[in-house]
């Protein structure tokens, strides 16, 4: 259905537009965006990214024209109209059979020339195949076209996520009015999440543990905190698709002097590697910098796996500058960029100790999006 370009909101006659002209310059005669309705903050979800409606069901897809028509293919009748409430996609078919709606929708449309996909990561083998058979020498792959534009969740999207950099500090600031002496890790992290839903987060990744020597961090368990214990909280709220990521270190009682001069190494490791968030820079210079100020105290052979794997990572499932913060990363930061940096780090006097924030990347450098102080916090017992 070709779509009144008036009546599409901005952001998305944008990514319109940009499709458009990477159709013609590859050849393609219609993108398809395709989804399992399995959702990561470490990915850009394609057809959340094209139609504003986040997936559900087995089989859901977008598919593009190079004329600009858009149809979206839903597999759940009863998800109609909360998909229709969030696109500003006009055309919604249900599709019980994701294969032959594909097919059908390219016929009747008349389309000509090769069919790009974006999200072939996701897709089925099975699904894939019968794309293949479906329509004989014209399935391609289209993921590069797709991550390219997906790189900046845009200025339009600043307001949500300075939402959730809010929503996240409340997270966290539930761990230190909360948080105490015999409470399950599960429990603070149930405390976690209730500050966070309400107050309007639509998702979380969170990983709140207590421990007297950390070596990960990872899903609470049923461990009772302790004097003593230091806290480590991974908090990840999510508002329209977009996530912030902060992490914090907390101590129930007062902090040890060792501890202290151990955590003043990850201050120094944030500090440097913030500054090293500059446009024109390699994403990998954050991570070199944060191993050196780690290997300066002797702790270099604590900065690769298994004790250390990244410094810092992307967001989806709107956008994705770049996976992962690792030496290796040539992606050069860009204005409008988006990405947590995190100099989160195992060490054998202490146990793992965490510190990072999600970055919003301007002209004259990084801006922290949350408002917690970056240090380490007590917890009176």
């Amino acid at each position: 259905m070709q779509v009144n370009s008036a009546e599409i909101p901005r952001p998305y006659q944008a990514k319109l537009k940009s499709l458009q002209e990477a159709m013609k310059k590859e050849g393609l005669g219609a993108l398809l965006f395709y989804s399992t309705g399995q959702l990561s903050m470490l990915e850009v979800n394609p057809v959340l990214w094209i139609s504003g409606a986040l997936p559900m069901g087995q089989d859901t897809g977008v598919l593009i024209t190079a004329a600009g028509d858009a149809t979206m293919l839903i597999s759940l009748s009863w998800d109609l109209g909360r998909v229709r409430r969030q696109s500003w996609i006009e055309e919604i078919r249900v599709a019980d059979r994701f294969v032959d709606a594909v097919k059908e929708l390219i016929e009747q449309k008349g389309l000509q020339g090769k069919i790009g996909i974006a999200g072939l990561g996701w897709m089925p083998a099975a699904i894939y195949r019968g794309l293949e058979r479906a329509l004989p020498g014209r399935v391609d792959a289209a993921d590069a076209i797709f991550q390219s534009l997906a790189r900046h969740p845009g200025r339009e999207a600043l307001a949500a996520l300075e939402r959730a950099a809010t929503i996240a500090d409340a997270g966290f600031s539930a761990i230190l009015e909360r948080a105490k002496i015999g409470m399950p890790e599960h429990e603070l992290a149930a405390e976690v999440e209730y500050a966070m839903r309400s107050q309007g987060a639509e998702d979380n990744f969170g990983m709140v543990t207590a421990s007297d020597h950390s070596h990960c961090t990872h899903p609470p368990g049923n461990r009772k905190i302790q004097p003593g214990d230091t806290i480590i909280a991974e908090i990840t709220p999510a508002i329209e698709g977009h996530f912030v990521q902060l992490c914090r270190t907390a101590v129930m009682g007062a902090v040890s002097p060792l501890l202290r001069e151990k955590f003043d190494i990850m201050e120094e490791a944030m500090e440097k590697s913030l500054e090293q968030v500059r446009v024109g820079k390699k994403a990998g210079e954050i991570a070199r910098v944060m191993n050196q100020v780690f290997t300066a105290y002797g702790y270099e052979k604590y900065c690769r796996p298994p004790y250390m794997r990244v410094r810092g990572h992307g967001l989806g499932f709107l956008s994705m500058p770049f996976p992962e913060i690792v030496d290796e990363n040539e992606s050069v930061i860009e204005e409008g960029m988006c990405f947590v940096v995190h100099p989160n780090q195992y060490l054998p006097e202490t146990g793992y100790l965490m510190l990072g924030d999600t970055v919003w990347v301007e002209a004259n450098g990084p801006r922290r999006l949350t408002q917690t102080p970056m240090k380490l916090f007590s917890i009176d017992i």
